[in-house]
């Protein structure tokens, strides 16, 4: 094992060991997270094949990531760590990927540096930590388009046919997704490079067999199990709604939004899910531009990979920021050797009116910085998405009860930046100031947000208290849409009634939003509240859920 290999295997397990701190530890909140939750809860009961969600909702991607979640649950039990697991893992393994490619194209340093880069975006490491397969398959498309960068520089039929045999995983684990960016990628890089009659040698008879059993058996099997209902509500209710708008239920549907809105979402995010590499990938993509750097093959392959999710997605109705998770692989391949080239720049002498001059800026850099998270705290949340907003709110209390913490990390943070600015060789500091505050947050700030949130928003001790009242085999009902996370910590199924009062049975157990509850109790088809409680009842929304028994003989 050479030496890359072993920074590579270090660094995925320094993501490893970051990405399973406390994992367990935040309940799950939110349909999505739930959803694919309660699917793994099927799997593990013996549908592995053929899952419904509360028996009755069809999954809305194919079952890869579950039959990954289902084995640890399976082998220990279902718990949130235990469901979360493939998430952390394909994180680790993208990251020691993202090290060895990246030597690949350019050496050892720009390996690591793009390894430390990915591995340090709140972004990536946010959604290794949740129980969805946005990670996963980002992990198998980026093998895939490695696999494939490969068959055109080496004219390799190994590599076309383990390309698209792992794209085939990447669609069991999410679907036309996986195979729309990696055909954008290829066909863009082709198109630049002027080689698009290379194409039809990618697809060998082997790799297109093992593509389509991989990608499109299931589907095969979906369709022949559950008919028409998987034509309604997941090849149309799904990939068509998502592309015209809505997925079938409130959370999802979007409000009318002006084409600048559509124009732009995913460039400005795309920045954003950068964190804390922007800066430098604009400064790589500058240096890319003006030394005639995108007349290198590798560059061309990156920047149409990096691109690909941000032309794919904008036409979409529905707009989704974890869709760009895509992006950050490439994105950190690009930096990379712009980072190398700024942490090998050579000192420079400085006088000391030199000397005061960067110390000052670096003052006034660190207290714009403060200044701008301030506003942000308060007058400036109006300009965050509602996800953000809420966030924040979750935050703010955290924040106020240790003021003395927060003072000291604001004082260590201008102290920081007016240090680096100082130093005769700047850039290794700054990039190890930008190493350690991603570092730290991954380590502490992350978990406290999302432990915040959890608190906040978890419907978990509503749902235990419910299932202890009323153990199984008894029956336990839904008055509207089931709110999904109480259906996973309920352990069992829970009956929908939609909006029919008149399926409510005298003693039947009914759990209802507030409004409909006060509706039904006035109606006297319910009895007093048993049970309420406050948290989140949809992907953002949050609500009060009561529990009360029904009267109607």
């Amino acid at each position: 094992m050479s030496s890359a290999d072993r920074l590579a295997l270090l660094l995925a397990a320094g993501f490893l060991a970051a990405a399973l701190h406390g994992l367990g530890d935040a309940d799950i909140v939110g349909d999505d997270e739930a959803r694919e939750a309660g699917l793994v809860q099927e799997i593990v009961a013996g549908h592995w094949l053929l899952p419904r969600f509360n028996g009755d909702t069809l999954p809305d991607k194919p079952p890869l990531y579950h039959w990954l979640a289902a084995l640890p649950c399976g082998a220990a039990g279902f718990s949130e760590a235990a469901v979360r697991l493939p998430s952390a893992l394909a994180g680790a393994v993208l990251v020691g990927w993202t090290a060895s490619f990246g030597t690949e194209l350019g050496g050892p340093r720009v390996g690591v540096a793009a390894a430390v880069m990915l591995g340090t975006m709140p972004a990536l490491f946010d959604h290794s930590r949740v129980a969805r397969p946005d990670v996963l398959v980002t992990l198998l498309l980026s093998i895939a388009l490695g696999l494939a960068f490969r068959w055109w520089r080496d004219e390799s039929r190994a590599a076309a046919t383990g390309a698209l045999a792992v794209l085939g995983l990447a669609t069991l684990a999410k679907g036309p997704v996986a195979p729309a960016l990696f055909g954008m990628t290829v066909l863009g890089f082709l198109w630049w490079q002027r080689s698009l009659g290379r194409l039809p040698h990618l697809f060998t008879p082997a790799s297109v067999f093992v593509a389509l059993g991989l990608g499109l058996g299931w589907y095969g099997v979906a369709l022949a199990g559950w008919g028409a209902a998987f034509v309604r509500e997941h090849l149309v209710g799904r990939y068509l709604g998502n592309l015209v708008g809505g997925f079938g239920t409130v959370d999802y549907t979007p409000a009318p939004r002006p084409l600048a809105y559509h124009l732009t979402f995913y460039p400005t995010h795309l920045l954003t899910s950068a964190l804390p590499w922007t800066p430098f990938t604009a400064a790589a993509l500058w240096r890319l531009g003006r030394a005639g750097g995108f007349r290198d093959a590798r560059a061309r392959f990156l920047f149409c990979w990096a691109a690909a999710p941000v032309i794919a997605f904008t036409p979409a109705a529905t707009k989704l920021r974890h869709y760009l998770l895509p992006s950050l692989p490439p994105l950190a391949l690009l930096t990379a050797p712009t980072l190398v080239a700024l942490l090998e720049t050579p000192p420079r002498h400085l006088d000391r009116r030199g000397l005061a001059l960067r110390v000052a800026v670096g003052i006034l850099l660190g207290a714009a910085a403060l200044a701008t998270g301030r506003w942000l705290l308060g007058d400036g949340r109006t300009l965050l998405s509602r996800s953000d907003q809420s966030t924040l709110e979750a935050l703010l209390p955290l924040l106020r009860t240790r003021p003395g913490a927060l003072a000291t990390a604001a004082a260590g943070f201008a102290l920081g930046v007016a240090v680096v600015t100082a130093r005769r060789r700047p850039w290794p500091a700054l990039v190890g100031l930008v190493v350690a505050g991603a570092t730290a947050w991954m380590v502490a700030g992350g978990p406290a947000v999302e432990g915040a949130l959890a608190r906040r928003d978890s419907l978990r001790p509503f749902a235990r208290a419910v299932a202890a009242r009323y153990p199984a085999p008894a029956p336990i009902a839904f008055y509207g849409r089931p709110v999904r996370a109480v259906v996973v910590y309920l352990g069992r199924h829970a009956r929908t009634l939609d909006e029919h009062p008149d399926a409510i049975t005298a003693g039947l157990p009914v759990i209802a939003e507030e409004e409909a509850y006060r509706k039904l109790a006035a109606d006297h088809v319910v009895g007093a509240p048993l049970l309420s409680a406050e948290g989140r009842v949809g992907n953002r929304r949050r609500g009060r859920l009561v529990l009360a028994e029904g009267t109607v003989p």
